[in-house]
């Protein structure tokens, strides 16, 4: 049962919703592959890595059940950089640099409307979570970053054992959070992991479009948030 069944959770997903990589992915790559001997450009770094890396999503969900853990991730991550930095001289040297670099919470910031929606929602006596595809070294970056502080759990794929949008990856944020699916609104900017796979799940879900492109009934920024949510 859940601790308090008039509790309402808001759960966000972490990359591209609270928070992103500075600088910018394809600019961490590029640098950090020149220093290990690759020369190709910043354009060429960014069209692998998008390539490679829908590609690679792509086929892990064709592949059945979406199950993961702190080894897989760190497998897909050391398989994705030496397609994306085949020139490099030493590719486990460079994937060993960009697997530290994004585990620095100096490479992260967070979205300008992050802490202020924060703090709008408490004041509301909403509870905050985190939910990720991601693996632990989100642990350390959101603690670090003090515009995360009032968020009460992080749950991370990796350590759950599913990534989004299994069902059994929100079975554990429920679980996390000690809470049934009604009580949570999930927040999120991919509409098939994020909100697809909250629904599936029975939980209430929000897509977040900071691009603007995905047309009115998505947010284009979290400070809209808290209005929809009394709204309905």
């Amino acid at each position: 049962m859940p601790d308090d069944a008039r509790q309402r959770w808001i759960v966000f997903d972490a990359v591209g919703t609270l928070i992103f990589a500075d600088p910018p992915v394809h600019l961490a790559y590029h640098r950090i592959g020149r220093a290990h001997g690759s020369r190709l450009s910043p354009a060429e770094v960014q069209a692998r890595f998008q390539a490679a890396f829908a590609h690679r999503v792509a086929r892990s969900a064709d592949n059945g059940p979406l199950t993961t853990s702190e080894a897989e991730e760190r497998r897909f991550w050391q398989s994705l950089v030496g397609e994306v930095l085949p020139d490099a001289v030493d590719r486990d040297a460079c994937f060993d640099e960009l697997f530290r670099h994004f585990a620095s919470p100096g490479s992260w910031q967070c979205f300008a409307d992050v802490e202020e929606t924060a703090a709008i929602l408490r004041e509301q006596d909403c509870r905050l979570a985190i939910a990720s595809n991601f693996d632990g070294r989100l642990r350390g970056v959101c603690a670090a970053l003090e515009e995360l502080a009032a968020f009460e759990e992080v749950v991370v794929s990796s350590e759950v054992g599913y990534a989004k949008p299994a069902p059994q990856f929100f079975e554990a944020v429920l679980a996390r959070c000690h809470c049934a699916p009604e009580q949570v609104v999930f927040v999120g900017d991919d509409a098939v992991n994020d909100v697809h796979g909250a629904q599936q799940a029975g939980l209430e879900a929000v897509h977040l479009d900071r691009t603007g492109k995905a047309g009115e009934r998505s947010l284009r920024t979290l400070t809209e948030l808290p209005a929809l949510l009394n709204s309905g």
